[in-house]
């Protein structure tokens, strides 16, 4: 198989584990990137011809007559230093953009400066000696011809998850928090007991509010085992069931009453808070019960 080919299967490969969906949001920041780029170009262009032609009408700017008509308060701060950078910072930020789009959507945690530090030329550092002018000068060409492609992005996301799919990613993570929110770390031993229709956490999974008002609040431990169980409702990862909004929503605030009532999951019923930080949750049955603590906690053997 020649290069080329073997280059055109990877991208196949990469375009084969995001969905459509997925793929829309890439291309069109991928269109919006290189549009931000060749306008930006076009702008150093101009900058450059009109500093020329100034130049050219009243000498350099150490000349007797010289006055810089090209600034002012009251007019925007232009260089060509400042539209490299901006160039510069825009690989970084197509890249962070994508990267931000996978971690919300399928609630995985990859790191987008690793991707950046693989797909963009590392700028040399400030140390003195003949060749820092060429190197300085060989990185700006680098960045100036540089166009980062979604699918190299896509790729090394998928490279961060392990060989897995984003969905299976998407469960290693929540299972894996879940799981080390209900054991000790120290120990290694289950802080939750499992008794018919309840599932019972016994440690610091609540705690109560006395000032500056009266009420409830749940450890963020808890709050990752409340993120598994709206997953073990809903099979989704952004989707949360009524109740589940105020406990693991964006500013949520204290509970005002121990008990929380979920009337419209079919699985989870009730979740009830202690003075002694203990949580229990009540589910439709105990099959359910069981079921949760199987997926999401690990099974106590």
């Amino acid at each position: 198989m020649e290069l080329r080919q073997k280059f055109a299967a990877v991208e196949i490969q990469s375009d084969h584990r995001i969905t459509e969906i997925d793929r829309d949001y890439c291309e069109q920041h991928q269109k919006a990137y290189e549009t931000a780029i060749s306008s930006f170009q076009e702008l150093a262009f101009f900058w450059e011809d009109m500093n020329k032609v100034q130049q050219e009408l009243l000498g350099g700017s150490n000349g007797p007559i010289f006055c810089d008509y090209l600034s002012s308060d009251d007019g925007p701060f232009i260089s060509q230093d400042m539209i490299d950078r901006h160039i510069n910072s825009l690989h970084t930020n197509f890249i962070e953009n994508l990267t931000f789009y996978f971690n919300s959507s399928y609630r995985v945690s990859v790191d987008s400066s690793e991707i950046s530090q693989m797909l963009i030329p590392q700028e040399p550092d400030g140390s003195w000696g003949s060749s820092r002018k060429d190197r300085r000068k060989k990185y700006r060409e680098q960045m100036q011809a540089l166009t980062i492609r979604y699918q190299d992005v896509v790729d090394q996301i998928i490279l961060q998850l392990d060989g897995r799919s984003f969905s299976e990613q998407a469960f290693y993570e929540l299972y894996n928090k879940c799981h080390d929110a209900a054991w000790n770390v120290n120990t290694q031993k289950p802080q939750f007991e499992c008794r018919k229709d309840t599932i019972t956490f016994n440690g610091c999974f609540c705690h109560v509010i006395s000032y500056p008002f009266n009420g409830w609040a749940v450890q963020e431990t808890m709050r990752d085992i409340l993120w598994g169980l709206a997953h073990f409702e809903t099979n989704s990862y952004c989707t949360l069931p009524a109740g589940f909004s105020a406990l693991l929503g964006p500013g949520s605030q204290p509970l005002k009453e121990p008990v929380v009532e979920f009337p419209t999951c079919e699985k989870v019923k009730q979740m009830k808070l202690f003075k002694n930080n203990r949580v229990d949750l009540k589910f439709h049955s105990p099959q359910f019960a069981e079921q949760f603590v199987n997926k999401y906690l690990g099974a106590v053997s």
